[in-house]
Formats: C-alpha cells, structure tokens, sequence
C-alpha cells in the first residue's frame, strides 16, 4: 500500500496534538501513540481506547466513511520506526469525484466510481441513463440496492477482492436499470493516491445481457442434449461422426473416440440392404426428413432396436451443414410386439383349433356310434369284429388327439382322473423314439410299484411332451434322454414346500445336452421367453408346462450345468388320487346298458348322422324321438309340439341360432323340460354362461351311447328343470 516513504530527521512529540487535521501516530508495531481530536471524533471511540491500540485492528475505516493516507517515518534503518496515518472524509457531494469517470463521459460503456463501503461517487452519463437517474442525484446511493438479492454475497467477495493485490476484478452481476434486471459486466480496479493510499474504486462495464442469455439457452441446450433419454448423434452430410451424447454410449457401448478409431458408420448400420441405405441418403441429400426402424448390434452383442429420425441442420444461408441423428432404444416395444403377434397367433390357432374340434368330434362321434351298434349285433365272423374294435380303438385315440389341441389352445378344462404314469410315458417314449432323430436314444427306469395318480392325462402327456421335445433341442448332436419316476416322501422336498406327510410321485426327465447358464435357468419358466429365436421358438413351452404343474398341486425342478445336462424333476402328490374319478373305459359300450323310457326326447343337431344315430339307439329303447337340424328349427318345433318334450338333447354350435340362445328360448317356453348339452367343444366360457342359467347337464362328444342313455335316463329322473331365464 505504501509509496516511496520518506525519510524525516525527527518527529516532535507534540505534532499530533498540536494539529487540526485528523492525524494518528503509529509505532513500529502500529500500535496508536498519539492521536489528534479530529481523529478521535472521526473515530467515535474515547482516546483512552485509542492509544496503546493496534491501528490495523480498528477494523475497515472505510465503513466509517473514511480514508486513511499512511506515510511511514525512517530514521537510520530501512524499517519504519513511525507511521503518519491522515484520516480524511469521503465527500460524496455532487461533481467532487467526477474527474474519475471524466474520460468516460462520452463513452457507451457504464463508469461508476465507488467508495470502500460501496456508496456512489460518480457516474457517467451512460450509466445514468442505463438506470435512468441523472447523474446529479446517484452521490452517496447505495450499490446493494442495485443488485439482485442473489447476487448481493458474491459482489461483496468481489469487493473484499478488489482491496486486496493486484487491486483489480471482473465480475458480472444483475442489476435492476430502467430496463429491468440486465446483466451487467465489470471491469473494476482500486483508484490510488499519490501516496498508495485507495481513494476510490472505479468500475467501467457494459451490458451483457443478449450473451448471458444465451450462454444460457446454450447450456441449457446442451444439459437437455447430454442428458436426454434418446441417444443423438450429429453427423457431417456425409456421415462423419462429429458427436454422439452419453446415451448413445450407454446403448451401444461405442464412445466418439471408438467411432473414430474404428470408422464405425453409423448412419449405413442397420439397413437392411445396400437399396434402402442409398433411399435413405437420397432422402437427405435433399434436405428431407428420413424416419424408420433399424435394428443394430451394440458393443457386447445385444440386439437393439431404434425409432430413428434424421434431420437436415442449415446455417444461415440455407446451406446443410450437418444431419441430427436421434435414436429411440424401442427394443422392449418391439418384444411386447412380439409377445402380442405370438399371442395373437395362439388365439387364432386356438379358435381354429376349437372350430376343428368341434367338426372332428361330431365325425368321431358318428364313427364310435355306429361301432358300437356294430358291435352289438355281434357278428358272426371274428375278423370282422377285429375290425370294428381297431376302428373304435383307433376313434379312441383320435378323441384324446382333439383333447390335447383345445388343452393346447386353452380351450378346454382340465379334467382330472386317475391315470398310470408309467403307461403314459412308455406310450409317449414309443412315439418319441419313432419321431425324434435316431441320435437320440431313450432310457426309461420306471417304478412299477407307482401307483395310480390323479391328473389331467392330455395335460400330463403335454408336460412330458414339451419335457422331451426340449431334452431333444439341446442335443443338436445327438445323446439320451432318460426318464424315470419313482415315490417320494414330502420331507425330501420340503425346500419346494411340499407337505412333510404326503406322498409324491417324482417324474425326472434327464438329456445329455449342452446344458444352460444361470442367467437362462433363471428365466426359462418366464412366458415368451427362448433361446431358439432363429429356429422358431415361442417361449411358451415350459411357461405352459410350469402352470400345468401348478394347475396339479405339484412342483417342478431344474438342475443344469454348462456342458453336462439338464434334469427337470416333477413332484404330484399322490393323496388326490383318492377323490378321483376313474378314467373311461375305451372298450366299447353295450347298447343294452342304456335304460328304457317312454319320454319324448327332441334332438336338436345339426349333423344329419348323429340324429340319425342317437334315433337308431333311442326309439329301440321306447322314446320318442323329434330331430331338428338347426337352432331355428328346434324353436320351432318346442313352439309347435302340443305334447310334453320331456328332454332336449341340445349340441351348441348351431346354425341359423346359436345352441346357448336355444337355451334361454327353451327355458321361457318349456321351463320344465330336461337338457343334456351335447357337444364337440364345450369352451370354459360357454360352460359358465350356461351355468349361470342354471344349466349342469354336459356330455362332451365323442360319447359312448351307453353313456349318453344313462346321462338321458339320470336327467329324466331328476326333479323338475329351473325355470332361470
């Protein structure tokens, strides 16, 4: 702070007090040794607590409207063995500071002169007009009150600043002018006497508002760019790489320096072909917008889909400087997609599967029918009765076929029993062996001791089925499949939840194949989920198989390991088997079996052959018997018929008028008569419908005509029909 010091030969004891200026007398150590009254006004302390005080512990004169001006007094050393402090007040009085923005008065820029407790002293004229205040009346303003409140802490840092070496900042500040907030930026330096001593601090500024503006729009730009969900790529019109935000890194895994290193193209990756790569350059090449899904391959492998959109970007002169790529990750859209086609596809299959059934169920039923009657006759040559019962066997196993297709499409209940394990899976192996490759070979270690369990048998032999069908896809070069079952106490398999005092059957079917890595095991059961994509997999084999095993009470494990194999294991409880009901005997019936009755029976049918056989097996038997080949027809008959109609036997797939709509006519119309619904496809929905109109009578075709006449006979002897509507 200090300015060539001057020597003095010696300082009189009595100069402070004989003064009239505000002077103060320091010692070398700065402590206060004299000090005249003006200072001690100037200073409003009482002088006993002036002197012996440390001049530089007084605190910023400046915030009493002071200016100190120090000349420091040598003797026969270089250091000060005296200091002359002369306190001096700031005088804000109009025009007394002006010469220090007199440079600055025909100048656009702003000039403020300022004292150290930030007051004004002067300003020029284009300050004074920015704020629109003369420059007569701004002596003695206070600066803060110029300033945004956010902004009053950092403008008084930049002040303390500006004391201190090199004596000089810039800052940039809001400032309330007649304009409104602007930003203004400063250049501000300390003002100096002729001794060192700050008089002043003197900024010169300008309006900065357009740039912070839009360094702000810029950055905000940029934030939404570096942070946005979408990845964005900025290409030269010939697709050079420029930029690529962090999104596009984390989804490809491809930084700007790896494009650059290993000429990735990305505009050409993902088109399918060289032709739509060249529309898609045509399209841009003209200024246009290009838009279209692409399907790449990320860094690790991944494939990613895209919803990508280029734009052409113009300079000023409507030239295309560069092309924005932006790029939306749509891979989870694209599985859901997928999943929807795939379910869309299984409920067609399934309504196709359901109409098929129903057609092949009537020819079933007409084929077992007349079987049966030919049966009955018991003809006289043996061959021939051969024949019959391997078409009537034959019949029997077309049935359980139709059952697995509507299992399969959802359309049909399960329908528990009790059934053999081991036969199943020697007919399923037998099968199995004669389709799958010759690679393969089967091993089967069956507990013959295993008794009967209660299940669906189309469901089971779908489980082990899909099971097998698996074992055969991870053994591309052939190996064994075994399968085994056996019994199993609950406590072996608590860690499933199995009860300890139950019993179950276990069914393990083991491959040798390529086996699956935990991140697969743990999601095979998941629906839609595969690992055979390229050849055609719906990932809804096991899902399914996971839910019929639920659908049992059962449970289901999987061991696998890399390179040796997988084994799934399959628990059902063997308890059920107590409440079950017995499995239908395929042999064929004795028509003798069916019951007599004197009743009228309408039979509403639509296939002529099975209203003439149900006529053939139920007139012999003394019913009467009234046919009609549509729904309309049977509506027309109820109406017509004087007599009673005892019992409706009513198939549901109907032309003209659909069977369930018979129903509820019938039942405004004859309340009392019986119903045997007949059908070749009875859907869970339909059944429901039909039970809540009170309807419990179902007999799925194909049907055993013994078993039709019991059902028929059972109806008849039940107390009168509900009259629901």
């Amino acid at each position: 702070m200090n300015e060539s010091p001057k020597k003095v030969p010696n300082a009189p004891a009595s100069t402070a007090a004989a003064a009239e200026e505000a002077i103060l007398i320091l010692d070398s150590q700065r402590r206060i040794q004299q000090a005249t009254p003006r200072a001690v006004a100037l200073l409003a302390k009482p002088v006993d607590a002036l002197i012996g005080a440390s001049f530089d512990e007084l605190g910023p004169i400046q915030n009493l409207g002071l200016v100190a001006r120090e000349l420091p007094v040598f003797r026969r050393t270089r250091r000060a063995s005296l200091t002359i402090v002369t306190l001096h007040v700031v005088d804000y009085s109009c025009g007394v500071h002006d010469y220090l923005v007199q440079p600055w008065q025909g100048s656009v820029e702003l000039a403020l002169v300022r004292s150290s407790e930030g007051r004004v002293l002067a300003v020029n004229e284009a300050f004074a007009r920015k704020f629109g205040v003369p420059r007569a009346n701004w002596g003695g303003r206070e600066i803060e009150n110029l300033l945004h409140p956010d902004d009053v802490a950092d403008w008084r840092a930049q002040m303390t600043r500006v004391g201190l070496a090199p004596y000089r900042v810039s800052h940039e500040h809001r400032w309330l002018t007649a304009q409104g907030w602007r930003w203004l930026s400063w250049e501000e330096n300390a003002v100096r006497s002729d001794e060192g001593a700050i008089v002043a601090f003197r900024a010169i500024g300008r309006d900065v508002t357009k740039r912070r503006l839009a360094e702000e729009h810029f950055f905000k730009l940029a934030t939404a760019i570096e942070q946005s969900p979408f990845s964005i790529v900025m290409t030269t019109p010939d697709g050079r790489v420029q930029y690529v935000n962090p999104r596009y890194t984390y989804a490809t895994g491809y930084t700007l320096e790896e494009i650059f290193e290993k000429g990735i193209p990305v505009l050409r990756e993902g088109h399918p072909s060289e032709e739509s790569f060249r529309e898609f350059e045509e399209t841009v090449k003209t200024g246009q917008k290009w838009t279209g899904e692409m399907c790449t391959r990320t860094k690790d492998g991944r494939t990613l889909w895209e919803f990508v959109q280029v734009s052409p970007i113009r300079n000023n002169v409507d030239e295309v400087t560069h092309l924005l790529c932006v790029r939306e990750d749509i891979t989870e859209r694209k599985k859901l997609e997928d999943q929807l086609r795939q379910a869309q596809k299984m409920e067609s299959v399934g309504t196709l599967a359901g109409g098929i059934a129903h057609d092949f169920n009537n020819v079933l039923a007409i084929i077992n029918g007349f079987v049966e009657i030919a049966l009955n006759r018991q003809p006289a040559d043996e061959l021939l009765v051969r024949y019959l019962k391997e078409i009537h066997s034959a019949s029997q196993r077309a049935v359980g076929l139709v059952r697995q297709i509507l299992t399969f499409s959802r359309k049909a209940d399960a329908s528990f029993r009790l059934v053999s394990l081991n036969q199943h899976i020697q007919d399923l192996g037998r099968m199995c062996a004669e389709t799958f490759p010759r690679t393969i070979t089967f091993q089967f270690d069956l507990d013959q001791e295993l008794p009967q369990i209660s299940a669906d048998p189309n469901q089971l032999q779908q489980v082990i089925m899909n099971l097998c069908v698996n074992a055969r896809d991870a053994m591309t070069g052939g190996g064994r499949i075994s399968v085994s079952t056996r019994k199993v106490t609950g406590d072996t398999i608590a860690r499933l939840g199995a009860e300890a005092a139950r019993e179950y059957a276990c069914i393990k079917v083991s491959d040798t194949g390529c086996g699956m890595p935990p991140h697969v095991r743990a999601r095979i059961f998941e629906p839609f989920f595969t690992t055979k994509q390229n050849s055609g997999g719906t990932g809804l084999g096991l899902s399914v198989v996971y839910g019929i095993i639920l659908n049992h009470r059962g449970f289901l494990e999987v061991d696998s390991t890399e390179g040796v194999g997988s084994t799934f294991s399959i628990y059902l409880p063997l308890e059920a088997a107590k409440t079950a009901t017995r499995s239908s005997d395929t042999s064929h019936g004795l028509l003798g079996d069916i019951p007599p009755g004197r009743e009228t029976v309408l039979i509403i049918e639509d296939e002529a052959s099975l209203r003439e056989l149900l006529r053939t097996v139920l007139e012999p038997r003394g019913y009467r018997v009234l046919t009609a080949a549509d729904g309309a027809e049977g509506i027309d008959v109820l109406l017509r018929e004087t007599a009673p109609i005892d019992a409706v036997l009513l198939d549901l797939n109907l032309p003209e008028i659909g069977g369930v709509e018979v129903f509820r006519t019938l039942r405004r119309i004859r309340p009392e008569t019986k119903v045997l619904v007949i059908s070749g496809n009875i859907t869970p929905e339909v059944r429901r419908e039909l039970s809540d109109l009170g309807q419990n009578d179902f007999l799925p075709k194909p049907y055993q005509l013994d078993e039709l006449g019991r059902r028929l006979r059972a109806i008849l002897n039940t107390n009168p029909a509900p009259a629901n509507a």
